[in-house]
């Protein structure tokens, strides 16, 4: 009899990655299917929900055919994704406009009257305060503009309702975007109340991994899979990424060095951010919260230098060829990065070599990487080590810089991206509750 394999996809902002989990390990190199995104005047961010399913089908199929020649038999469907991106539904289940993306700031408008009506915003949502990136401002902000939608799922959301024909989602995803209390884990009726919607006009939520729905026989067909294996929402990117990556107990931590650079520390009890690039929420593993610290521009700085001083080299070469030397000929310059791809350099000097500005680049993030472990950390004591995921997580240089500058050891995980294998790992967890 074939051994069994858990199908992990997740729904990323320009790319879905899909692959088949057998006992912790991935089987073959993740399927990627790029997305497309629209962008408009304003802050408008939008994409067809049909492209979204379109690229969830592929990045499945092709993930179900590896399973397949490898020998093992595809037996659940386990999803993660990005949280805040929603799907505007008509009353019979159909999209009745385009999907509103995460990154999509046109609810900016909508901000001081969330604020008001929730004035606890943090100890409900986990956000120091409303962003125009969340579900609540956006949702608030489509129907004040007219939209006739009267039902609204987030990303997760919409594929889980494609794939099965039920609508539900999880604590983890709807905890971030405003309608969900993750401190009294149940709808946020202020919430509701501002929007103008019942319940009924969201999805149900369950814990992480908690609930399946069978998949449809078109879409087994259409996969390649068994009709009926169970589809689970198992939380968002970041989360199942710390579970991959072996993050089980409170006070342990974990960071990824993708665009965005995060350190994410689990919490045995309900935790408050404290500034505005902390968010705090509920974790997929059972009676266990966490709280992140977010410095959204890192990977993308960071490959922008090295194309522009290392244009056939490339990040990892880049930063083990500046970061091995300790001392610079002239005082290094000073970055910051205020925000929107817009980085200032001060005190830059003629004869200023490119080691020492990519040293200054990357103390820099070295300061913020520690600014952020200390602040999620709060009163807990320093780990010895922790875990590191996403690409520039590769380099050594970088990780010993971070050791030597911290005094914390950091360690690659075995795959560059562990969400995978935390999906697996979520749904394992729920079933032995």
């Amino acid at each position: 009899m074939a051994e069994e394999c858990t199908m992990a996809l997740d729904l990323g902002t320009t790319a879905f990655k899909a692959a088949a989990v057998v006992r912790d390990a991935v089987v073959g190199k993740p399927a990627v299917v790029p997305c497309t995104l629209r962008y408009g005047s304003g802050g408008i961010v939008r994409c067809d929900p049909e492209r979204y399913l379109t690229w969830a089908g592929r990045a499945l199929r092709a993930a179900a055919r590896q399973a397949q020649e490898a020998g093992y038999k595809v037996s659940a469907i386990g999803i993660s994704s990005q949280a805040q991106t929603f799907v505007p539904m008509d009353p019979i289940g159909r999209p009745a406009d385009p999907a509103v993306v995460w990154t999509d700031t046109t609810g900016a408008s909508e901000v001081p009257a969330v604020a008001e009506a929730i004035p606890n915003f943090a100890a409900a949502v986990g956000f120091l305060e409303p962003s125009p990136l969340q579900f609540l401002p956006k949702v608030l902000h489509y129907r004040r503009q007219g939209g006739t939608a009267s039902r609204f799922l987030l990303l997760n959301e919409w594929i889980v309702y494609s794939l099965t024909g039920e609508a539900y989602g999880d604590a983890v995803n709807q905890g971030m975007g405003g309608f969900y209390d993750i401190a009294r884990l149940c709808w946020n009726e202020a919430a509701l109340r501002l929007a103008g919607i019942p319940p009924e006009a969201l999805a149900k939520v369950h814990p992480a991994g908690a609930y399946a729905a069978p998949l449809k026989p078109r879409w087994a067909r259409r996969l390649g899979v068994p009709e009926g294996i169970p589809v689970y929402s198992c939380g968002n990117d970041q989360s199942c990424a710390a579970v991959g990556a072996g993050v089980r107990n409170p006070g342990e931590v974990f960071a990824n060095f993708g665009t965005a650079m995060v350190v994410y520390a689990l919490k045995g009890l309900p935790a408050e951010p404290r500034t505005g690039v902390e968010i705090a929420g509920v974790s997929p593993l059972p009676n266990r919260w966490f709280l992140l610290g977010v410095e959204a521009e890192f990977g993308n700085i960071v490959e922008w230098l090295a194309g522009l001083l290392y244009p056939r080299r490339g990040v990892g070469y880049m930063l083990e060829h500046a970061l091995e030397r300790r001392t610079d000929p002239v005082p290094r310059p000073r970055f910051s990065i205020p925000g929107g791809g817009t980085v200032h350099i001060e005190g830059l000097r003629v004869g200023t070599g490119r080691e020492t500005i990519v040293r200054a680049l990357m103390m820099h993030y070295a300061d913020r990487f520690e600014g952020l472990l200390y602040s999620v950390l709060a009163n807990a004591p320093l780990p010895r080590s922790m875990p590191a995921a996403g690409g520039i997580s590769r380099s050594a240089a970088w990780l010993r810089l971070l050791q030597q500058h911290c005094g914390i050891a950091l360690e690659a995980t075995p795959m560059e991206h562990p969400g995978l294998i935390g999906i697996a790992r979520i749904i394992r967890a729920a079933q032995q509750r």
